[in-house]
């Protein structure tokens, strides 16, 4: 009898265990978490679906329901999982309807669980679209300034005025007062009362004068100085594109779009078949939505409207306005100083994931860079600021490559004991020293 007791109460403790495990999975099944559906969806969705419209795929609010009343959830799971196996073995006349509206292109398969689908039909079906931010960046406004020369002209103008008024005042109180001494009244013009102050006055006129002559030939000077220099240069470009959001949000490498900075002499605008590689998937932003990447699609000839119709064929250029710009008699290799030189592009250009368009950083910005061992006091892009890092720039020769350049040049170095010894005082070579001074190196 004891036994028949324990026996059922073990049963019984068993039933409820399996009672709660059961009811425990079965409400986490329904538990989805739409946070992480937003992730699952962006890593293995975004590239060919959108959810309230067509793309390479179709839109994929209400797929769910439309599977349920097609074909099966459960054929879902395993269309999303594997398409093409689910197709084959299933016969599912839905699935193969869905092939044949898509152009027969297979969906690629997607290592998700069960759990990671049901994030993503909860993120679907919740989502809601984004409302559209202003198209100015609070953090990079560009107020256009009025000049305002045309002020001074008027208070130029007006003081010519009030000295042409002050002084036919004066000539006439000057003769009000000689017709009272009975004195004989002078007849003269403004130019002829002009010139005999001056006289009366020439050490105070020379002496102002020369001070003028000197002000005006140091600001002349200080003019001509900035000739060449273009620090804080930033046009406006056909698109409005965000280093910040590119390079420091999304933290895509320079190089990526830059990709011939290691192996040519320039570093390349980014064709628009790399913007392609990712917007092809990502048709609108939240700052601008459609209008900016819009441009990116004329330029390529693709129509986002009909995925399925592909590229147009008709194109429209991008007209980018370089910015950093050189004399034609000045030579400059971005592979002899990325790839050889080991710079990093924040050393010269400044940090651009701060930085919406390309723009000419100031001497003190670069400074600021935790990269830079050189604190320059020349102004970016002058010929004074090349020259300061080639004097300053030490180059690592036990890390040359053997036969590369600066390998050969410190061979070179060693059979002269007594040059060696003359650069090596500092304990350094530097690119100045190894020919980096040389007028050749730089102008054609």
């Amino acid at each position: 009898m004891k036994l028949s007791n324990t026996l059922k109460t073990k049963s019984l403790r068993s039933l409820i265990i399996m009672t709660l495990f059961l009811f425990a999975t079965g409400t986490t099944s329904f538990a989805a978490d739409a946070e992480k559906g937003e992730k699952v969806f962006k890593a293995n969705c975004a590239a060919c679906h959108k959810i309230d419209k067509d793309f390479i795929g179709p839109s994929l609010r209400g797929v769910k329901a439309r599977w349920e009343e097609n074909s099966s959830v459960e054929g879902l799971y395993s269309w999303i999982k594997n398409s093409d196996s689910y197709m084959k073995s299933s016969g599912d006349s839905y699935a193969k309807g869905l092939f044949n509206k898509w152009k027969k292109s297979p969906m690629p398969a997607q290592s998700v669980s069960d759990e990671d689908i049901d994030n993503a039909l909860a993120y679907i079906e919740n989502y809601t679209v984004p409302p559209t931010e202003s198209p100015v960046d609070p953090e990079d406004p560009k107020e256009e300034q009025a000049s305002s020369s045309w002020l001074w002209w008027i208070i130029g103008g007006l003081l010519i005025i009030v000295a042409f008024a002050v002084g036919g005042v004066s000539r006439e109180l000057n003769n009000a007062s000689r017709e009272q001494d009975g004195t004989e009244m002078r007849s003269e013009t403004f130019a002829q009362s002009t010139r005999r102050w001056l006289w009366q006055n020439f050490n105070y006129v020379f002496f102002f004068s020369f001070v003028l002559l000197i002000g005006a030939l140091t600001l002349g000077f200080n003019d001509l100085n900035q000739i060449g220099v273009f620090e804080n240069y930033s046009p406006d470009q056909p698109i409005k594109y965000s280093h910040k959001l590119h390079a420091g949000t999304l933290g895509i490498e320079c190089k990526y779009c830059h990709n011939s900075v290691e192996k040519s002499k320039t570093a390349g605008i980014p064709t628009v078949n790399v913007c392609m590689n990712c917007h092809k998937g990502i048709s609108e932003g939240k700052q601008y939505g459609t209008e900016e990447i819009q441009k990116i699609y004329d330029a390529a000839g693709f129509d986002p409207s009909d995925i399925n119709a592909g590229y147009t064929g008709e194109t429209e250029p991008i007209k980018w306005v370089k910015v950093h710009n050189l004399p034609d008699h000045v030579y400059f290799n971005h592979s002899q100083h990325v790839k050889v030189g080991g710079l990093d592009c924040k050393q010269c250009h400044g940090d651009m994931t701060k930085e919406t368009v390309g723009r000419v950083m100031t001497m003190e910005e670069l400074n600021a860079v935790e990269e830079n061992d050189i604190k320059f006091t020349r102004p970016t892009l002058t010929m004074g600021w090349c020259i300061e890092c080639h004097g300053e720039k030490e180059i690592d020769l036990k890390a040359a490559e053997a036969g590369s350049y600066y390998n050969e040049i410190h061979k070179r170095l060693l059979t002269n004991k007594e040059t060696y010894q003359k650069y090596k005082e500092d304990d350094k070579v530097t690119v100045a020293e190894l020919g980096g001074w040389e007028c050749a190196k730089c102008h054609y």
